[in-house]
């Protein structure tokens, strides 16, 4: 019984994908809009080589973006960008869907090297 217990989970983990890792950008960054509107949340993103940049609206600059631009090296610290909006770390996406996540780790490879997100309040300002 245990083996075939067994052969169950490891089909059930290889055929959803769970070793499927990517990098994502975070939802919103650090630039608050109001307080009830909340933060400036991700417009787009553009992926080259190992490097992920995120696109956020600018509330101090109405229609120009903030970006943040993340890097593999050291857990995909932001090499690019202010402190004031960016959040220090790219975010982590275990299920790797497409649109949402620049970089996947399993094939160290850009998923797409553009992608539209339009997250909420992205296009508010």
């Amino acid at each position: 019984m245990i083996p075939f217990v067994l052969a169950v989970s490891l089909f059930l983990a290889l055929g959803t994908g769970v070793s499927a890792t990517c990098e994502a950008c975070p939802n919103c960054d650090y630039e608050s809009i109001s307080i009830s509107q909340g933060d400036a949340c991700l417009n787009y993103w553009t992926c080259e080589g190992d490097t992920i940049t995120c696109f956020y609206p600018s509330v101090a600059n109405p229609g120009t973006f903030n970006n943040c631009s993340y890097s593999e090296p050291n857990d995909w610290p932001v090499n690019e960008g202010s402190s004031e909006f960016c959040f220090p770390y790219a975010g982590v996406n275990s299920k790797c869907e497409p649109g949402n996540d620049p970089y996947n780790v399993g094939t160290s490879a850009c998923t797409a090297s553009y992608g539209y997100v339009g997250g909420v309040n992205s296009g508010l300002l």
